[in-house]
């Protein structure tokens, strides 16, 4: 879901992002991922604390 988001808001996710959230398999970590990459206007906001 959240690399769909990143998509269809236009922002590119590089190899290293893409890698990451892929093999994440912590739901909570990825769903704060999903809700960041709403807002996000680059791909490694994902992991920057807020």
């Amino acid at each position: 879901m959240t690399l769909r988001i990143l998509e269809r808001r236009a922002i590119p996710a590089p190899d290293a992002v893409r890698e990451r959230v892929e093999t994440c398999t912590d739901l909570d970590q990825l769903d704060t991922w999903a809700r960041r990459a709403v807002h996000a206007t680059d791909a490694t906001e994902l992991f920057t604390e807020q």
